[in-house]
Parts: C-alpha cells; structure tokens; sequence
C-alpha cells in the first residue's frame, strides 16, 4: 500500500511542506473529533425533542414505552447503539449526549485506518471537512441511521485496504466487524456501499486478496441477520419485508431525475425532505451560495481522484469515489422522496478525495494554495455552523411544542396504559409511555383503537383542529387540559 514519503532536496526553496508524522496525524485527528463534539454541545438545546423516527428507534429498546411503529424497512442498528443507556430510561439530554459523544468517536474511529493508507494529513483534514457541514453537525446527536451508515462506510473502506496490506487475522476481524455495522444500521445500504468495493477490488489485481474479501462478506452477511431472521417472524419473509420497504414511505422505487434539481434546493435546510409527488418549486427557490458550494464539492473531489493518479493511488480513490456515486444516484434518482441526511454516507466518502486534492495543491503550491484554502475553509466552516446553529434552533422550537404537550398530558394519563393519537404520534407517545395511532378523516376506526377501547386502554387525540365531520372521532368529547397550548385540542372517546 503507498504511503506518502517526502524526497530530500539540496534546495532549501524547493522543498517540500513539512508532512504530518503519524502521531501528529493520530492527534489532529483526535482533536477533530473533540471539536465535532464541542460544536454538537453547542448547537444543541436541551431537551432537543424527538422526531418520530427517532421515537420509534428508541421505543424498541426502551423499557418505559411501548414499541411504537417498526415498520418493515426498520434495522436493528439504531436501537442497539442506544441500548446501554436506553435501558436506564434516561432523559432527553442524556439521549442528546450520549449520541453525540458516540458520533464524536465514530468519527475519530471510521477515519482512524485512513491515517495509514493515505497521507496522515488526508484522514484528519476528510474528517474536519466533513464533520463541519452544517447537516453533519446536525444530525450528529440525533438518532439516525444515515450519519453511522457514512461512517461505517469510510471505516470499511479504510479497514479493507490495511487489511489488503497487511492481512493478519485481528484487520481481518475488523474488517468484517465494519461491514456487519453497516449491514445492521441499514441492510440495503450495505449493499450500495459492499459492491463497489467488491467491483474495485476484483479489477484491480493488488487489490484483490479473497481472505479480505471474504472478511466483508462473512460481516455483510452477519449483519443482515438480525433483519432476515425478524422478516421471517414477522413480516412474512425477507423477499416480502424487501417488496414491502420498496413502497414503505416512497411510493416505489422508479427513475426520477427531478430529484436532482430538488436536492440543491434543500441545502439551505427549508424543507428537509422533498417531495412526495411534487416538483422541484415545491423545495423552495435555489440557494445561490450552496449550490456553489455543492458544485465546488464535486469538482475538488474530481480533482482529488486525477491527482491521485500521479501518486499511484486512484484505486485507494475509486474504492470511496464509487460507493459515494452509487449511493448519491440510488437515493436522489429512485425514492418518491428525498432529504439531505441520505446523501450523508455519500459526503462522508467523497471528504476523502476532497482533502486529497487539498494536501496535494498544498505541497505544490505552498504559499499560494495556503491563502486560498485557508479562505476557503473560513468560508466553509463559518456559514455551515451558522446553519447548523439555526437549523437546529427551529427543531428546538418545533418539537419543543410536543415537549410541552406531553407534561400537560402527564396528569390525565396518570401511568395507567393509553393510546395517543398525535401527528406525528411517535413523540408523544413515548414521553407518555402509551401507544400510538397517526390520526385520519375515515369513519371507519381503526382496528387499533377499537381494541384499546375494548380493552379498557385510556384513549385520547391531540389535534390541532377539530375531528373533520364524518370522522370516527367526530363524536369525541373535547376536554380541557390545563397548561396545554392554545394551539391543541384533546379529545377523549365517549364512554
């Protein structure tokens, strides 16, 4: 495997910018990390509630709330990274802390064996990239699959090429540990990230060594376990559980290349996802200055991939190039629907060509390439924590409306089993400790409702309008809850 060596030179003028040494690379990359954690201890305020993906993930291992909606695209990867605190059922803060000291480490962790297969600058400058764009700091404290998905993705990557190197039987094993994580976080994903790799590996003949290979496809395939073996218990099947994911949520997997002129419009955070069925208006008019960005993104890391040609390492640059093309076009081309936090393992990959292309312009073009880069990592780093700070401001707001909600309901539930029927539903339901039920206009009830009644399950709506006439909850008696905000109304079934 190349690493970098510097030339000696008799020319004190031409020599080349003194290199990071592994250890300087090890720690710069260590205080990345600390620093993505003091800006999540920053940007976020407590309690940050949560969303209802969040809600449903921790619900499945939480031993004060009732599983929620585990639908069949759902994995395992989630709920079991919350799992030594979420069995103490602690608050909102404690969950906020503990994922984002987790994402900390997870990114010192997935860049760590970069450090030895490319120059140790690159992993510590990929890392600082990364974590500073404004929906990676965003989403670090948040309970979600996508950001652990980009960080098993570079740590696989990393983990396969040192075993390349040098493949003794503990590489081997982390290795295989780093494709299980992904395949547990989100087994489709894995695929999208695992294949590539595979395709790389059996072109390029230094590449292909079949021990290591096999490693990632012995941790891929144990990684799908968990979710193969609940799709037979559960949802009829794996193939039926896949056929089910497929329209779960994205009304199908079809070509729709309108997303990609929907995906610059949601740079700017307003909305987060777009658009089931709509067009790209319907995200809001284009953010000039981020689409720049986006574009400037591409074209560095462009750079990086024919840079590295000369350094005899475009196939170390493929392996993280290819996975971040198939998962970029997988999820802007082929969902109903598309968000930023998708396209996370993909900017997680691509931050490695993009500080390539970065240390290689500095050691050409010293003193030159410094000002620029240094400007342009100003104009990076400051725009996006303001981003990041503003975004996660309005979650603040938003959910802390459900926060509320839920202690004025504390007394009417009184700890005895409930049903709460919210939009979302999720949140509510699990600072309650009830179940939950989406609300909706038929007048037929749902079966779920109609079981909780018959069964003696204290039931109530928070809605923020009355029941549509002709609804099932259009006979439900309105009742006054103290402390709760004008802008709900609580319903309860007559007895």
């Amino acid at each position: 495997m190349p690493i970098a060596v510097t030339q000696d030179s008799t020319e004190p003028q031409m020599r080349p910018p003194v290199e990071f040494s592994l250890r300087q690379g090890q720690i710069a990359l260590l205080l990345v990390g600390l620093m993505f954690l003091i800006v999540q201890l920053v940007i976020v305020r407590h309690p940050l509630g949560l969303s209802q993906d969040e809600s449903n993930y921790l619900a499945k291992v939480d031993p004060g709330v009732p599983e929620l909606y585990w639908t069949q695209p759902r994995a395992w990867g989630m709920p079991v990274l919350a799992a030594p605190v979420a069995v103490f059922s602690p608050s909102l803060t404690i969950y906020r802390l503990y994922f984002g000291f987790l994402s900390s480490a997870g990114l010192i962790a997935a860049f760590w064996p970069w450090l030895r297969v490319l120059r140790p600058t690159v992993a510590p400058a990929a890392a600082l990239f990364f974590s500073t764009i404004w929906f990676t700091a965003a989403f670090g404290s948040l309970v979600m699959p996508n950001l652990y998905v980009g960080l098993g993705a570079v740590a696989v990557t990393g983990l396969f090429l040192c075993a390349v190197h040098d493949p003794v039987w503990w590489r081997l094993a982390l290795t295989a540990a780093a494709a299980g994580f992904v395949a547990l976080v989100r087994p489709t994903d894995s695929v999208l990230v695992v294949a590539p790799l595979f395709a790389v590996a059996l072109v390029v003949t230094r590449l292909r060594r079949l021990r290591v290979l096999a490693a990632v496809a012995v941790g891929d395939l144990i990684g799908w376990l968990p979710w193969i073996i609940e799709g037979y218990l559960r949802f009829g099947g794996p193939v039926e559980r896949l056929r089910a994911a497929e329209t779960s949520g994205t009304h199908g997997l079809n070509l729709r290349p309108s997303n990609l002129l929907i995906f610059p419009r949601l740079l700017d955070g307003t909305p987060m996802y777009c658009c089931s069925g709509g067009t790209p208006a319907d995200a809001g008019p284009l953010p000039l200055a981020l689409t720049t960005w986006l574009v400037a993104v591409l074209v560095i890391a462009a750079l990086g991939v024919i840079w590295s040609v000369s350094q005899r390492q475009l196939a170390e640059m493929m392996l993280v190039c290819l996975p971040a093309g198939v998962l970029a076009a997988f999820y802007l081309l082929l969902p109903g629907f598309t968000g930023l936090r998708f396209l996370l393992p993909a900017f997680a990959l691509l931050s490695l060509p993009v500080a390539f292309a970065l240390v290689y312009t500095m050691r050409r073009w010293r003193k030159t390439a410094a000002v620029i880069i240094g400007a342009a990592l100003v104009g990076h780093v400051a725009p996006m924590l303001f981003l990041a700070e503003r975004q996660m401001d309005a979650i603040w707001r938003w959910r802390s409306a459900q926060i509320q909600a839920a202690a004025a309901l504390q007394p009417l539930v009184t700890e005895r089993p409930c049903l709460v029927i919210a939009n979302p539903p999720g949140p509510l339901a699990f600072y309650l400790g009830c179940d939950a039920q989406k609300p909706g206009t038929s007048r037929r009830q749902p079966r779920r409702v109609t079981q909780a009644r018959a069964e003696g399950v204290f039931v109530l709506a928070l809605l923020s309008a009355p029941p549509p006439p002709g609804s099932y909850m259009a006979t439900w008696q309105q009742v006054p809850v103290p402390g709760l905000a004008p802008r709900f109304q609580v319903y309860i079934p007559p007895a």
